[in-house]
């Protein structure tokens, strides 16, 4: 069996690596192993390793979007910091472990229109693809033409059609096992400044999420019209309705949100869907906060709402159904 000296040099592993210093909430305990990854190359080789010591794996990219446990994560989690740009015409190919603002600010100077109201969105390109990230009226999935991951044993290509791109969803939600390497994307030209868009975008971007702010972004999803039968609808007020969405906020805020603290967790005052780190919060008092209050809309809207973020371990939040 492996042990980790029969490593290459290459491949930097940690053992009981400290996690919250990989998320933007600064919440966890310790992962038992850890490695960034810069190439295929060394992907490999940590995959293999890790599934010779019988290790589950876990793909982090910027850590916007999870939610660790407060004790140690079983296995290795492989933090993809694959780069790599190149352009060719209206399309660009990049590497998943990019950081998707550098990514918009590379295309707004190249003119290349379609990911320019996403600025201000934390983390990798490949985190974006895998909950299709959107804001502003785009979504990441509009420009996507192709992706190019590692399914368990070899390397394969994807259309954007079949990837199965939804509201906050891809197929890459339900193959956790898929490891992202690039992406191809099919841009606009454009004349217009796309960095002013971009920039007042981030202004606005900014006052629901001040720098500093130790928070994963909205934490539920909203919930599409389509999910909720005709019965339940009948329950939310017309205002709350938004662009076929109900807002998770709203929901949220209508049942006294907004402000609640539990330890140094607390939902942000001014917006329903945020939780915060105000200092020293655990996983449990954010995760106790978050099923207190969704156990509430639940009981006044008849609405389950679903976590955006990724909960680690998979088990600490029941799955459900708004049908």
């Amino acid at each position: 069996m492996l042990t980790p000296a029969d490593l290459p040099p290459s491949i930097q592993l940690q053992r009981d690596a400290p996690l919250a210093e990989w998320s933007t909430l600064e919440v966890g305990g310790t992962a038992q192993w850890f490695t960034p990854v810069d190439d295929l190359q060394q992907f490999q080789q940590a995959q293999t390793w890790a599934e010779k010591e019988g290790l589950s794996i876990f793909y982090l990219g910027e850590g916007s979007n999870v939610l660790f446990p407060d004790g140690n994560l079983p296995g290795l989690v492989l933090r993809n910091l694959i780069k790599g740009r190149q352009k060719s015409g209206n399309e660009v190919e990049l590497g998943g472990g990019e950081k998707l603002e550098n990514v918009v600010c590379w295309l707004n100077d190249l003119g290349l229109a379609g990911m320019e109201r996403l600025y201000g969105i934390p983390g990798t390109l490949a985190g974006a693809l895998v909950g299709n990230a959107g804001a502003y009226g785009q979504q990441v999935s509009s420009v996507v033409l192709e992706v190019s991951f590692w399914s368990g044993d070899r390397v394969e290509v994807l259309s954007a059609s079949d990837l199965e791109f939804a509201y906050r969803h891809s197929l890459f939600k339900v193959h956790r096992e898929w490891f992202i390497l690039s992406c191809r994307l099919g841009l606009t030209r454009s004349v217009e400044s796309l960095q002013d868009v971009s920039d007042e975008i981030l202004s606005r971007r900014l006052e629901k999420y001040p720098e500093g702010l130790r928070c994963p972004g909205s934490f539920f999803k909203n919930i599409t019209l389509d999910e909720v039968s005709q019965e339940t609808l009948k329950k939310i007020p017309e205002n709350f309705i938004m662009f076929e969405k109900i807002p998770a906020g709203k929901l949220l805020e209508a049942v006294g949100a907004n402000g609640v603290r539990r330890g140094d967790a607390q939902f942000a005052s001014y917006h329903g869907n945020l939780i915060i780190n105000l200092d020293q919060a655990n996983s449990q008092d954010i995760l106790g906060l978050a099923r207190e209050y969704a156990e509430r809309v639940w009981e006044r809207f008849s609405i389950r709402l679903e976590p955006e973020i990724c909960i680690l371990p998979e088990d600490a939040w029941p799955k459900w159904s708004n049908q």
